[in-house]
């Protein structure tokens, strides 16, 4: 009995071997298999036609107009200081004031030396018709009158001198000095901007300075400006523009006008400017317009490149950026309308690369 299950065991054993070793020569007999994995999924945009960038948008920001810094010409001690931030003034109201007790003195002692100087010229000029009187000593006494009117004028200046006053109709944007503070000559205690004109200050591209000499008349060219949280539109006109860049922001800068109607708009509120640079007399760039997204830095500092599709496989272009928009990129060449080029995973493709793609602007 102990036999047959012993023989019965090795039986069933030699079979699972044989199975086994089978399977392993078929599975050598059979060619390799390689998994393929999913292609990439991206989105691809469509170039559309040319467009004619007649009309360029920036953003701006209201400045102060004829922002002034107001400070005394002598030094001294505050002890008027009538306006404070924000407030609304006119010209010639009093701002600030020095103490001035040294100037009332010198004003006084001019004052009496001039009255004396005058009664001493009167006498001398009758004395001196009636022959008592010789030229010579008349003559003296009409130089101390000049010199003691003079000394007049001078301590009537220096009173002047105490206190400062706004220069024309405005807004205080600071009061930078405090009430008995003392301040040195040419120091800023207030400054003030004009309120009834708004100015919008635009940093703007090297190319448009660049052309600024092509423009018919500067002074005609057409801009609006929408101002943030107003929905309406206002026309503006050129006030200035820099010949230098900002050593701040390395922009040039653009300023544009228009009168102040109601309630100014504050400094640094955000303007969205838009210019007709055609009517002008500007001239205006052709090309095809990218999403920014399509855009990939080259090897060469300043350079671009886009990634093509065709025929079910990606490759890098490189492409003429003419222009950065709000819109997008405006491409002068590299690419022809109708190609199609990735938006989405740039850093992640090689040239040759087969992919899918979703179409970012169907129907256009």
């Amino acid at each position: 009995m102990t036999i047959r299950i012993l023989h019965i065991y090795y039986s069933r054993y030699s079979c699972a071997l044989l199975i086994l070793a089978s399977a392993v020569l078929l599975t050598a007999c059979e060619p390799n298999k390689v998994s393929q994995s999913p292609l990439r999924t991206v989105e691809i945009y469509e170039v559309g036609r040319a467009i004619m960038q007649r009309e360029r948008t920036f953003l701006g920001r209201v400045v102060a107009a004829d922002l002034t810094r107001v400070s005394f010409r002598i030094p001294g001690k505050i002890d008027h200081l009538e306006v404070q931030a924000g407030q609304r003034v006119v010209a010639g109201q009093l701002l600030a004031q020095i103490e001035d007790s040294i100037q009332r003195q010198v004003l006084a002692d001019a004052s009496a030396q001039y009255k004396l100087s005058q009664r001493q010229l009167e006498r001398a000029e009758n004395l001196h018709q009636q022959g008592a009187l010789t030229s010579a000593q008349r003559d003296q006494l009409q130089a101390s009158f000049h010199l003691a009117q003079a000394n007049l004028r001078l301590a009537e200046a220096g009173l002047s001198y105490t206190r400062v006053v706004a220069p024309f109709d405005g807004t205080v944007a600071d009061a930078n000095k405090e009430l008995y503070e003392a301040v040195v000559a040419g120091e800023t205690v207030v400054t003030i901007y004009r309120n009834d004109r708004t100015d919008v200050l635009i940093d703007i591209p090297d190319i448009l300075p660049a052309k600024v000499h092509q423009a018919k008349n500067i002074g005609e060219l057409e801009v609006t400006a929408v101002f943030s949280g107003n929905p309406n539109v206002y026309p503006m006109r050129y006030l200035k523009s820099s010949t230098a860049r900002h050593p701040n922001t390395q922009a040039f800068q653009f300023w544009v006008t228009m009168p102040t109607t109601g309630i100014p708009f504050p400094p640094g509120l955000p303007v969205t400017i838009t210019t007709d640079l055609e009517a002008a007399g500007f001239t205006t760039e052709t090309g095809l317009l990218v999403p920014l997204t399509a855009l990939e830095a080259a090897a060469r500092q300043g350079d671009f490149r886009v990634w093509r599709y065709e025929d079910g496989a990606v490759n890098p272009r490189p492409v003429e950026v003419s222009r950065i928009t709000q819109r997008g990129a405006l491409i002068s060449g590299g690419l022809a309308a109708g190609d199609f080029i990735v938006t989405t995973g740039l850093s992640r493709l090689r040239a040759g690369q087969a992919i899918d793609i979703k179409l970012q602007n169907p129907g256009q």
